[in-house]
């Protein structure tokens, strides 16, 4: 029996110390007052403390109803019988759980608020990172990208502004659910552009699909143009 409960002991120790609850003697355990753990107890604890007031608060609120509604008997005992009602300046809600409440949609609120000063940081970020894109793009490759909802991409030059071309995608959904890249089709262009235009379209994108080549021949040809 000494043997078992010696067991048992021990068996606790082994489980203290795995929990890191076990403090050896003449040991001291220095900690912050305010740390992780400590917040997490302390909010706990007033959570906690705040639905016990909320509880005590609605029961004494349900006691207060039951014994001023009449009982059914009371009611039928005399027509001349006056029935007391609940004093009208009493409110329904607890001032514990209407606190509450208030208190919890404060939080949502700011957190909301939060939220949107967040994402309008965002917002503004993109823009101007979308805008250094384009205008690196610009600088580098010399043309200009517009981007569409429906997927089309405008691509334009700066060397003649009236050689446009709108790319989108090609079965592009298609192509993403099966993990392949994005390949782009050519749906509409513009009234300007090299004079051999329709050559370099069936060279560069009929012949040999590759939308960069013939971008780089219509740059360079509309560079040479405009010198």
């Amino acid at each position: 029996e000494k043997v078992d409960k010696l067991e048992q002991e021990l068996f606790e120790l082994n489980g203290e110390i795995a929990g890191g609850r076990h403090v050896p003697p003449n040991t001291r355990i220095l900690q912050l007052a305010d740390n992780p753990e400590q917040q997490w107890f302390d909010l706990r604890q007033d959570t906690l403390d705040k639905l016990k007031s909320e509880n005590a608060a609605l029961l004494s609120r349900l006691h207060t109803l039951e014994t001023s509604i009449p009982h059914p008997s009371t009611t039928s005992a005399s027509p001349n019988t006056t029935l007391v009602a609940p004093n009208d300046d009493e409110a329904l809600v607890p001032r514990a759980s209407y606190d509450l409440l208030s208190t919890e949609n404060a939080t949502l609120s700011e957190t909301i608020k939060q939220k949107e000063k967040r994402l309008l940081r965002l917002q503004q970020v993109f823009t101007s990172k979308s805008a250094e894109f384009r205008e690196a793009i610009t600088s580098i490759l010399g043309v200009k990208l517009a981007f569409y909802p429906n997927g089309q991409v405008r691509v334009t030059s700066v060397f003649d502004l009236n050689a446009s071309f709108v790319f989108q995608p090609q079965n592009h959904g298609r192509d993403q659910a099966a993990g392949g890249d994005m390949k782009m089709q050519l749906v509409a262009q513009g009234e300007g552009g090299p004079q051999d235009l329709p050559s370099m379209m069936q060279y560069w994108i009929e012949n040999e699909q590759c939308i960069p080549g013939f971008m780089a021949s219509v740059t360079l040809e509309c560079y040479e143009k405009a010198k």
